[in-house]
């Protein structure tokens, strides 16, 4: 398979360590590349996708939620119940032994609830891959070679329906669908095998971290201080109304800091902004490092995790996000 190019990368990651006292919570598809099957790694997708990076697991978010209908948290400020979950991630053959990389097509902020959770579980050597599932394709050098058969295979067609040469262009439509699958099993990225999720493992709790998640009855304290104007506190709105129903109201609670999960997005990447883009963006909202930083949404608690997870990275370490959401908030404040 000399035709094939292979990735040369493992030079970027020192000895082999990247979880080693690891402090980025983010890496970029450069370092993640080289550690595509590994068998003490584990990739993620931290939601369904036809397509996965090749070896990954899937973990469907959206199934993992504490809250009930009328917006109670049984487990707060857990955000699923630890038996529930021992349960799931036991189903899917993930083990405390796994260093794990996280992964979606949102941007992180679904693998950043992901990240949140198996964090409170006590779940050591996490990181989410910035970008995604694109970052990957981008670095990988036999996916170009790919599209570039797929579209000198499209070509070919339509050159045979114009033309009328069916037989040449039928030699060179058969020679690039061989090496469409020649190339297809060296691609990083693969099309969605559930069959891979059928392992089981035994994924036992041993403890909890709830260093950085914030309960109802803490949030409820936190507004009175704020409101107050007492200590160095802010409160973060991280989904203000303009980004729910399009209108600016501005936040429900008074005296916290609307602050749009999406300024922190480079949408044209499918990926964070760039380090210096985001201490310009925080510093701009008068953000401090030293002080207190609260964060919620109004709509659904993975854009707070998310934006928590991201300050936390830029340095910011106390920090917390609050696992409810405003369903929550209402169903649980007797004031």
């Amino acid at each position: 398979m000399n035709k094939f190019i292979k990735l040369l990368l493992l030079s970027l990651i020192a000895s082999g360590t990247l979880f080693a006292d690891n402090k980025n919570i983010f890496i970029n598809a450069k370092v993640a590349i080289p550690l595509i099957e590994k068998n003490d790694i584990q990739f993620i997708a931290s939601q369904e996708s036809e397509a996965l990076i090749r070896g990954s697991k899937v973990v469907d978010i959206r199934l993992l939620s504490s809250t009930s209908i009328l917006g109670n948290m049984p487990c707060s400020p857990l955000y699923t119940c630890p038996s529930q979950l021992e349960k799931y991630f036991s189903s899917l053959g993930v083990t405390q032994n796994h260093s794990l990389i996280l992964y979606d097509n949102s941007y992180g902020v679904y693998a950043s609830t992901l990240y949140t959770i198996l964090e409170s579980l006590g779940h050591q050597n996490i990181t989410i891959l910035d970008g995604g599932i694109n970052a990957v394709k981008k670095l990988d050098p036999n996916q170009k070679l790919y599209n570039k058969y797929q579209t000198e295979l499209k070509i070919s067609m339509k050159e045979d329906n114009s033309t009328g040469n069916r037989e040449e262009s039928e030699l060179i439509s058969n020679n690039l669908l061989k090496k469409i699958e020649m190339v297809r099993p060296h691609l990083l990225i693969e099309r969605n095998l559930y069959a891979k999720n059928r392992e089981k493992s035994d994924y036992l709790i041993k403890s909890k971290n709830r260093s950085y998640l914030l309960s109802t009855e803490e949030l409820k304290k936190v507004v009175q201080k704020v409101q107050a104007r007492e200590g160095n506190i802010t409160i973060i709105d991280s989904c203000p109304m303009v980004d729910i129903v399009g209108d600016r109201y501005g936040s429900y609670l008074s005296g916290v800091t609307p602050f749009s999960w999406k300024m922190l997005i480079d949408k044209e990447e499918n990926s964070l902004k760039s380090k210096e883009l985001l201490e310009a963006i925080f510093i701009k909202k008068a953000l401090k490092k030293d002080g207190y930083n609260y964060l919620y949404c109004m709509s659904e608690s993975s854009k707070a995790l998310f934006m928590m997870l991201v300050m936390r990275e830029l340095g910011y370490t106390k920090v917390k996000a609050y696992t409810g959401n405003w369903s929550t908030w209402r169903g649980e404040d007797s004031e």
